[in-house]
């Protein structure tokens, strides 16, 4: 049964969140919409005392590096991409994430500050994670690196496991997604799409941030929708997700994708939780979840 404060949180994101991302009345611009976010973001969520930031510029993006000050010895390093509908970014409250699962996982984090839709619509995000990872390994190398995205962050994270398949570039040592955004084609059973009880997104949301990104690319190309691609050989793999998530069969279909190519893949759908619900530290189901990466991080990279 879920929590009480998860009861709580799905009825606030009706209210409040799903209004905002879909265009209704309100008419707003995206590029309003995700300057108000930013507002919100600031001023509800305190900065983490320990986490400090540095800026690595690249060619058309940055790099952040974000270390927790403490002494204690790192085992590696986390590339961490944010999600937030290609369009968005909430740089405080993925800093108390990455800043939580760093501490618990012992990892120094890197994270693309990638280029957003409308005003840079694919492939501009691809290329800026593809360019941030490249960065990465040139400085720190990919022994002991993991990936880890979120929603669209997790469109991101598996297009670049493909990407570099197909380069034979260094593959990170695991990759964690949670709610990962992986059909932009929109392929999956459309009667289970159209009643999903989403707290967070409706249809008409995520064809809008879909339309922004996509700006007329093939949304079956595999760099698109990674779905599309072929899923095996790539590192073990994390997904999480909740069932109340109108994404839900992204998640469900990689998993069952992976295991069919004969790839390692641990999976959870923790009942009643909305989108990338792993993101509200007040949850229990949250501290639960964050517990669950830790564990799984920390098996891959202690051996």
């Amino acid at each position: 049964m879920p929590s009480w404060q998860a009861s709580v949180l799905n009825t606030i994101l009706s209210y409040v969140a799903r209004p905002s991302i879909s265009r209704g009345k309100a008419k707003l611009p995206l590029s309003q919409v995700r300057q108000r976010l930013l507002e919100l973001d600031k001023r509800w969520l305190p900065w983490p005392e320990k986490l400090v930031t540095a800026s690595i510029p690249l060619q058309h993006s940055t790099l952040l590096h974000y270390v927790l000050l403490d002494d204690t010895p790192r085992l590696g390093n986390l590339f961490y991409i944010r999600g937030g509908g290609f369009c968005f970014k909430t740089p405080h409250a993925h800093a108390r994430l990455v800043a939580d699962i760093s501490e618990r996982c012992r990892l120094d984090t890197f994270i693309p500050d990638y280029r957003l839709a409308p005003e840079h619509p694919y492939p501009a995000p691809c290329d800026d994670v593809l360019e941030a990872y490249l960065h990465l390994i040139e400085l720190k190398g990919s022994d002991n690196l993991v990936l880890m995205g979120d929603s669209a962050g997790g469109n991101l994270a598996l297009s670049l496991l493909l990407e570099l398949k197909k380069r034979h570039l260094p593959m990170p040592k695991a990759c964690v997604l949670l709610s990962p955004a992986l059909d932009l084609a929109i392929t999956g059973d459309t009667e289970l799409i159209l009643g999903a009880d989403d707290p967070f997104f409706t249809i008409e949301s995520l064809l809008r941030l879909r339309g922004a990104y996509l700006a007329g690319a093939n949304p079956m190309s595999e760099r698109v929708s990674p779905l599309q691609g072929n899923l095996a050989d790539l590192p073990p793999l994390l997904v999480i997700a909740g069932t109340r998530e109108l994404l839900l069969q992204d998640s469900e279909r990689l998993v069952m994708q992976v295991k069919a190519s004969g790839g390692a893949v641990e999976s959870r759908f923790y009942h009643n939780m909305p989108h990338v619900f792993p993101l509200f530290h007040l949850l229990p189901e949250a501290l639960e979840a964050r517990e669950q990466i830790a564990d799984f991080v920390l098996s891959q990279l202690i051996r």
